[in-house]
C-alpha cells in the first residue's frame, strides 16, 4: 500500500476472471427475463463474481446460447436470462458485454 498526497492506493489482487468495464455511453440494453427458461444448460464462460455485485455467464442449452445475469448472494443469486441466440450471435453479444457495449 502506498500513499500519494491525500490518496491511498491499495494494490488489487490479481483475478483470473474478467471484470466488466464501465458501461459506454452508447450501451445497448439487453432484455432480461426473470424466469428460467432452460432447465439444463452448460456455463461456458463467466465474469468475476468475487469483486462485483453483478456477474454474467455465457450459457448453452437446448441448441441455443444465452447470457445469465446474476446478482446478490453468490450462494443464492437473483438470476435473469437474456434472449436466446445461435452460437455466433451469442458470442458477439458476450464480447460486446465484456467491452461494455451491452448490459
Amino acid at each position: 500500500m502506498s500513499t500519494t498526497k491525500t490518496r491511498t492506493v491499495v494494490p488489487v489482487a490479481s483475478c483470473a476472471m474478467p471484470h466488466l468495464p464501465p458501461m459506454r455511453s452508447d450501451v445497448e440494453r439487453l432484455a432480461w427475463h426473470a424466469t428460467r427458461r432452460f432447465a439444463r444448460f452448460r456455463v461456458l464462460a463467466w465474469t468475476c463474481h468475487e469483486h462485483r455485485a453483478t456477474w454474467y455467464e455465457l450459457c448453452q442449452g437446448g441448441g441455443v446460447w444465452f447470457i445469465q445475469r446474476m446478482s446478490g448472494d453468490p450462494l443464492k443469486p437473483n438470476v435473469a436470462q437474456s434472449h436466446a441466440w445461435r452460437e455466433a450471435e451469442a458470442r458477439q453479444m458476450w464480447v460486446a458485454l465484456l467491452f461494455g457495449a451491452v448490459r
